[in-house]
């Protein structure tokens, strides 16, 4: 591991230090298992290094002890590089109220298919991540249902930046596969029990 990539690391752990979401789940972890997709992927050091940053500047996934990076901070110690895929990946348009989620993950395709592979990579890494915890720890605090229109909403976005990076867009598709599947086996089993209990 770089120097550099290190450091973007320890700067990831201080920035999402004991920040959860979702159901409880920790910030960090997400922004790792990302990382470590997109290091897998074959991406340069640079997409590596922003995936580790790419939750940098958006203050609700950030500690209260920290603070938001400035790009002026990250360029000046990763690159114009980095910086501007960081740029890119914190751009995502806020959802407008009264759309529905079809809407809404249009709506962001249509931005995400406008940035660069790097960035995009980014992307489908944080899908696949996002997949793998629908899959494994479904938010208890959602109902069974939302989680396969999660699944279904989340796919527009792949599905529009796939070539990006068809390593990650296949893992994405298996994963979003055995997440349904996982799901509809509770759906069964939540529907056997409630017959038996009549």
């Amino acid at each position: 591991m770089s120097d550099k990539i290190e450091y973007a690391k320890i700067l990831a752990s201080r920035l999402h230090k004991d920040v959860v979401y979702g159901g409880g789940l920790n910030m960090l972890n997400q922004v790792q298992r990302t990382a470590e997709l997109v290091s897998k992927s074959g991406a340069d050091e640079a997409t590596v290094i922003a995936a580790w940053l790419h939750k940098c500047q958006e203050a609700k996934r950030i500690s209260p002890e920290a603070a938001p990076l400035e790009l002026d901070f990250v360029r000046k110690h990763f690159g114009d590089k980095v910086a501007q895929i960081v740029k890119e990946v914190s751009s995502e348009p806020e959802e407008k109220e009264g759309q529905t989620k079809k809407e809404q993950w249009e709506e962001k395709s249509e931005w995400a298919k406008g940035l660069s592979k790097e960035a995009q990579t980014i992307l489908l890494a944080e899908k696949v991540c996002n997949f793998e915890v629908s899959r494994d720890k479904p938010n208890p605090k959602k109902p069974l249902p939302w989680h396969l229109e999660y699944f279904d909403t989340r796919m527009i976005m792949v599905n529009q930046i796939g070539k990006a990076n068809p390593y990650l867009k296949e893992l994405a598709v298996k994963t979003k596969e055995e997440g349904i599947q996982a799901i509809q086996a509770k759906l069964a089993l939540q529907k056997a029990l409630d017959k038996q209990n009549g």
